[in-house]
């Protein structure tokens, strides 16, 4: 790896060359001049080279090299022949990453039934996720993008944890018929219906807290004390917000939002978790403090970089990647170490391997 940086700072001219002038006496006391060149600065690089990956560390000394340390994204894809992955830039480095294996699609089947008590979540592509340490989810993606497919898939993670579900799907769509399966006390698509399920989310949330305080143990959370997750799946925010017509529907969509924002605020350390879906984000969907507080961002399908921003914020990346895997988009995790969003593959579900239907009625007691 070094030989190939040099190599790399010498055909880039990333250095600069002086030369001193060297005299001597020969044989026969004649004086001798020469020039000798050497190398009188040059850029700087560190590296971290492991199995799985490349790490290449293209200092700033605040120098002539520094203005082009950060605009090495190609040059260094093609000395590798390795796609960037990730790229960082702070004030005395910029730090590029290439994945010499790509990470693998998770592959969904169906299984016997599996009581999972572990915490972390499995969702492919490299990525696990742990909602104690990075509460509450968003997904946002279009028709055909493998949202509904990707929230399936966490249906029944959730189920195989014991949590408690409850979903509101203002548009009466495909979780709505979740009702037959789940309860209609736990599944809602009418205006009132959604108050009231949310309702029943955020008094489970404080009917946690009275017990964790009545048993208090400093430092504890819903795992401590033997709580399950609970989560509230809300799909297509946008088109519930859309139902405030009138008054009396405004005072509803207010009361419900009023919920949701404590859930996202107050539900971590009691094991309640919001995941929120939508076909498009926007300002008027969830305003960006609550969306902030959203641990794991996913924007499933191409979008614009409007659509990006709303999902992602400061975290929206500056170089969009090419979208062409149904299921396939851009994921941030908080807390993961990379302060962009990255290119993410949701699970792969085969539906001639795989019922939903079939899966979640294994986990219904």
């Amino acid at each position: 790896m070094r030989d190939l940086l040099l190599s790399f700072i010498t055909n880039n001219n990333l250095f600069k060359e002086d030369f001193e002038v060297v005299q001597w006496k020969d044989g026969d006391n004649n004086i001798q001049k020469e020039k000798r060149y050497y190398v009188s600065s040059s850029a700087e690089f560190k590296y971290f080279i492991s199995n799985s990956k490349i790490i290449v560390y293209a200092i700033k000394n605040a120098d002539i090299y520094t203005a082009t340390q950060t605009k090495l994204d190609e040059a260094l894809s093609a000395l590798f022949g390795l796609e960037l992955s990730y790229k960082k830039d702070t004030p005395s480095y910029c730090e590029y990453h290439f994945d010499r294996v790509s990470p693998e699609r998770k592959v969904v089947k169906n299984n016997e039934r599996i009581i999972n008590k572990t915490v972390e979540y499995d969702l492919g592509y490299g990525v696990s996720y742990r909602p104690d340490k990075v509460p509450h989810v968003l997904i946002s993606g279009g028709t055909g993008s493998g949202k509904s497919v990707f929230i399936e898939f966490l249906i029944i993670e959730f189920l195989k944890r014991k949590a408690d579900i409850f979903i509101c799907d203002p548009k009466n769509s495909d979780l709505s018929q979740l009702e037959f399966y789940l309860g209609s006390d736990k599944v809602a698509s009418s205006l009132n219906q959604i108050a009231k399920v949310s309702r029943l989310v955020v008094e489970e949330m404080e009917s946690r807290y009275q017990a964790m305080k009545e048993n208090f143990e400093y430092g504890s959370n819903y795992i401590t004390h033997g709580y399950s997750e609970c989560w509230l799946i809300f799909d297509e925010m946008g088109a519930f917000q859309g139902n405030a017509t009138d008054k009396k529907s405004k005072e509803v969509v207010n009361e419900v939002m009023g919920y949701i924002r404590q859930i996202i605020l107050k539900g971590r350390a009691a094991g309640v978790f919001v995941l929120v879906a939508s076909q498009q984000m926007n300002a008027n969907t969830l305003n960006t403090d609550l969306r902030d507080n959203l641990g794991l961002r996913i924007a499933l399908g191409a979008n614009s970089g409007e659509g990006y921003r709303m999902v992602f914020g400061s975290a929206t990346p500056d170089n969009i990647p090419v979208i062409e895997e149904k299921g396939a988009g851009l994921l941030f995790m908080q807390g993961s170490g990379q302060d962009k969003a990255q290119y993410y593959e949701a699970p792969f579900i085969d539906r001639d391997q795989f019922d939903f239907i079939e899966e979640l009625t294994k986990y219904i007691d």
